[in-house]
């Protein structure tokens, strides 16, 4: 009988992408999506399968806030806090951690800046030896957010990070963390060059959104380019990591 992975999509240009999807097919997932974001049918009311019927959930990005006050956002935040309480993994990426940081008691806030590109991370003590985050050795992580979480309380920190902000300043963020056997992460774990281009096309306009200190046409190149040339071991090693998620999770 397959196992059930329900994908939780918060935008139209944000997938699951190749990478991971045939990593859970090869795993004997059958994939169920779930959009949640305005437009699409299941906004209003999250109409999400009974949690016994589930073996997974992998929570994905998109421009909306954690703080929103949209019924369906607070449906989700309620729908993770259950799954994760239940026993059910949890993969959470950006707007999906900060929706699972916030339904375990941390904080979901604005940066003061805005990153669209690839940013190096400080992997923690407890992330390079856990056994789903250690696979990450080269810790440079591709990134689109605004927003940033705090670590919830029982909840470990895997990983942190600077952002640059519109003012010039650096402010510290965590960008990933573990709680049981559910992982969240405040960059994009699940990111294929493919899906990048279809990303510099339809979200351009967030290159803007980084602020004055950035040429949003030159960040856009660059991002485009240094991605090309590291995706082959960037999607690699997050296909590792993603394998030894569903292996820790007792999904073999």
């Amino acid at each position: 009988m397959p196992k059930l992975a329900l994908i939780i999509r918060h935008a139209e240009p944000e997938t699951l992408a190749e990478n991971y999807t045939s990593a859970l097919v090869q795993r004997g997932f059958e994939l169920r999506p779930l959009d949640v974001f305005a437009g699409a049918p299941d906004f209003a009311e999250f109409g999400s399968p009974p949690l016994e019927e589930l073996d997974l959930i992998i929570a994905l990005g998109g421009p909306l806030s954690a703080n929103d006050p949209y019924p369906a956002l607070r449906l989700e935040r309620r729908f993770l806090a259950d799954a994760m309480a239940s026993g059910v993994p949890v993969f959470g990426v950006c707007l999906g951690a900060q929706l699972m940081a916030r339904s375990l008691g941390g904080q979901v806030e604005p940066t003061g800046g805005y990153e669209f590109g690839l940013r190096k991370i400080w992997v923690t003590w407890e992330g390079s030896r856990d056994p789903v985050f250690g696979k990450i050795r080269v810790p440079l992580v591709p990134t689109l957010h605004g927003e940033c979480f705090t670590v919830p309380a029982g909840a470990v920190e895997l990983a942190f990070g600077y952002m640059l902000c519109r003012d010039g300043t650096f402010r510290r963020q965590s960008l990933a963390f573990r709680s049981g056997i559910s992982y969240g992460f405040q960059f994009e774990p699940q990111l294929t060059l493919d899906e990048l281009r279809v990303w510099d096309r339809e979200l351009a306009e967030d290159y803007r959104k980084m602020g004055p200190l950035f040429d949003p046409a030159l960040e856009a190149e660059t991002h485009l380019r240094e991605f090309a040339a590291y995706s082959p071991t960037y999607e690699a090693q997050s296909r590792e990591m993603l394998t030894a998620f569903l292996d820790n999770a007792g999904l073999v």
